[in-house]
């Protein structure tokens, strides 16, 4: 079965269980015991899922019931894989890290190291093993505690043939067609800015004055917007103070707000 979809209903749960303890710790205060309620929301999201969801056989999260996956397992399995194994590792760094300190803390840090590492190195074999499986009867699991427990991925039936899985297919289709469509936008956007807004396009015919203004010439006076000029820059060709911020666009446009000259425009601070 598709790869992709075993690892789409682990981001999948993820996603959900963050969703959820987002929004329960914004309403509720979970400062003192934040693990423990944490286990407690994700418990009743992974419970919702075992009891309201048709297993035909199996078992399945929300996740990856979406994905068109399920497990060979027990639901009590699953579930100390997905949900309690990570507020007992949640448990274990805080008794580590929190504890009181002396000898038996530098020895506690050191077997945690060394459990860690080892864990990583399982996990990194693990999923080397996983890309690599391939047939109809091969077992694919998705991490070291997956393995653990036996607990390998299959594909979800209804009627014992036929996957569902239309709602993962559909929206990974509609992520991929809206991709494109934003791609498409994007391009288009790029072509009108690099051709149509440069100075060689149509922007500086659109900005550029029929004829040159009257009394835009006085030395405390900048030529494009009118007022004081703000770290004053002198054009070449008529001598027209600018703001800096106005002296920029005047070049950029290739246009003299004060005499209308469109070639060889250059400017220098006056101070």
């Amino acid at each position: 079965m598709s790869r992709v979809a075993q690892l789409d209903s682990i981001a999948l749960d993820k996603e959900l269980y963050g969703q959820f303890w987002s929004e329960f710790n914004s309403a509720f205060s979970t400062d003192r015991y934040k693990e423990e309620w944490e286990l407690v929301v994700n418990s009743l999201v992974f419970l919702c899922a075992a009891r309201f969801l048709p297993q035909h056989g199996s078992s399945s999260t929300y996740g990856s019931a979406l994905s068109g996956v399920a497990f060979r397992c027990r639901k009590r399995s699953l579930y100390v894989v997905t949900v309690l194994a990570g507020y007992v590792w949640k448990k274990i760094t805080h008794f580590v890290f929190d504890g009181s300190g002396g000898r038996r803390r530098v020895v506690w840090m050191k077997v945690y190291k060394w459990l860690n590492l080892l864990y990583h190195g399982c996990d990194v074999t693990n999923f080397l093993r996983f890309l690599a499986a391939d047939g109809a009867g091969a077992r694919s699991f998705l991490s070291p505690l997956y393995r653990v427990f036996s607990i390998y991925s299959t594909r979800l039936v209804g009627d014992g043939s036929a996957p569902i899985s239309d709602f993962y297919s559909n929206s990974v289709f509609a992520g991929l067609e809206y991709q494109n469509r934003q791609l498409l936008w994007t391009a288009l956007l790029e072509l009108f800015s690099k051709t149509l807004l440069t100075k060689r396009g149509l922007l500086p015919f659109a900005k550029r004055p029929q004829s040159p203004r009257l009394g835009t010439t006085s030395k405390t006076v900048c030529a494009h917007c009118s007022r004081f000029p703000t770290n004053p820059y002198q054009i070449a060709c008529c001598h027209a103070n600018y703001c800096y911020v106005c002296v920029v666009k005047a070049l950029e446009w290739s246009v003299c707000d004060a005499c209308g000259a469109s070639k060889g425009l250059t400017a220098a601070p006056v101070y």
